[in-house]
């Protein structure tokens, strides 16, 4: 029952984060549904290549950068619970997984900043790596979750600035 609690937790951060605060906010802003839909798919996708889609839709620039967060958080979130949920029910993931923080912990420069590696592994690659290496290296999930999150902030600030300074001044000259 403790790994189909844990695994309804993650899905239930997921679908609230990713869904249904970005839905229920377009609803509420009388933004169209359609687009607010292809942002959030999008985002699962692409990440934070989903902010130039979203601008490109018509959607404004206030509700796209919330919204790609909100589903980059949801995310990390049920991507880490569901693994958490895995390590509960399995002894053969739980030993492993020991056996990886014994490993990790004989490096004092990996046990030490290794989270901070998040960052940039968010901003390159995203989250769908980031999520399940800290559950595999045993850091903690908020923090964990911060300093990612903090990651997809930088990428989708620069990805932002990037689409608007690109539909400002190269569109109207075509």
């Amino acid at each position: 029952m403790k790994t189909l609690r844990l695994a309804c937790s993650a899905l239930g951060w997921c679908v609230i984060l990713a869904f249904v605060l970005p839905l229920g906010a377009a609803y509420l802003l009388g933004l169209s549904p359609v687009a607010a839909g292809a942002l959030i798919a999008s985002a699962f996708v692409i990440e934070d290549g989903s902010i130039p889609i979203g601008i490109g839709l018509g959607l404004p620039v206030q509700y796209v950068v919330p919204v790609a967060t909100s589903v980059e958080a949801g995310i990390f979130l049920g991507l880490f619970g569901i693994f958490d949920a895995i390590g509960t029910a399995s002894g053969h993931v739980a030993a492993f997984l020991d056996w990886t923080r014994r490993m990790t912990a004989r490096s004092w420069m990996f046990e030490r900043y290794g989270i901070y590696g998040l960052v940039p592994a968010e901003i390159l690659i995203g989250v769908y790596l980031c999520s399940p290496a800290s559950w595999l290296f045993g850091w903690q999930k908020w923090r964990s979750f911060a300093i990612t999150m903090a990651g997809y902030c930088v990428s989708a600030a620069a990805i932002t600035l990037a689409t608007l300074g690109f539909i400002h001044y190269f569109l109207p000259l075509l």
